[in-house]
């Protein structure tokens, strides 16, 4: 799948009104994206959520041994990109939560026992955009520091929520190609796909 990546800031995950700690022992960081983590509590509440997640799908009941032992794969190969961040010149712990949300996005998508319980992540959703020619499909992510993860044909675009008046928006300038914005009200939806043209978008049922 091509990302729309760049070295640049996503969202500020600087400081928050509520601490957390990450999943790992931050007396045992070894790794600079490790110490990131542990300095932020934004970065730390996706990574609970993540592991929240990834035990379910690991440990649920629709998930063979053999299908388990190559998730554990996958997570290892995970790790070791997340932990790339530590050269994004512009900005680490944006990289990291971009990677957080990508990756929660995969294992919501792929394992259904993924989605079992209640937790800081929700989806994924389908919208049906006019003219877009794909489904969207979008998680999201409500940590204190909220984001969406979108993902239509070769695109996954990851962005931060930011205040509004009504629903939940969501945008970022950080992508070479332009701006996104990710608007919610209800099952209804607007997207602009970095093209200044807002689409409407609906909610489709799922099954």
């Amino acid at each position: 799948m091509k990302l729309r990546l760049t070295a640049a800031t996503i969202l500020t995950l600087s400081a928050v009104a509520v601490q957390a700690d990450p999943s790992f022992d931050c007396a045992r960081a070894s790794h600079e994206v490790e110490t990131a983590i542990c300095g932020s509590a934004a970065l730390a509440a996706l990574d609970v959520e993540l592991s929240r997640i990834y035990a379910l799908a690991l440990n649920g009941p629709n998930v063979s041994a053999d299908r388990a032992q190559e998730l554990k794969e996958i997570q290892r190969g995970w790790v070791k990109g997340r932990n790339e961040c530590w050269n994004e010149v512009d900005g680490i712990n944006a990289c990291i939560a971009a990677s957080y949300a990508l990756r929660i996005d995969e294992l919501r998508t792929g394992y259904a026992d993924a989605r079992a319980g209640e937790g800081a992540s929700t989806g994924p959703f389908a919208y049906a955009c006019d003219g877009l020619g794909a489904l969207v499909s979008a998680v999201f992510v409500n940590t204190d520091a909220p984001l969406v993860s979108l993902r239509w044909r070769d695109t996954a675009v990851v962005l931060p929520r930011v205040p509004s008046a009504s629903g939940a928006k969501y945008e970022t300038d950080v992508y070479q190609d332009g701006t996104y914005v990710f608007w919610t009200q209800g099952a209804e939806a607007t997207l602009d796909a970095a093209t200044g043209q807002a689409l409407n978008c609906r909610q489709e049922e799922t099954g």
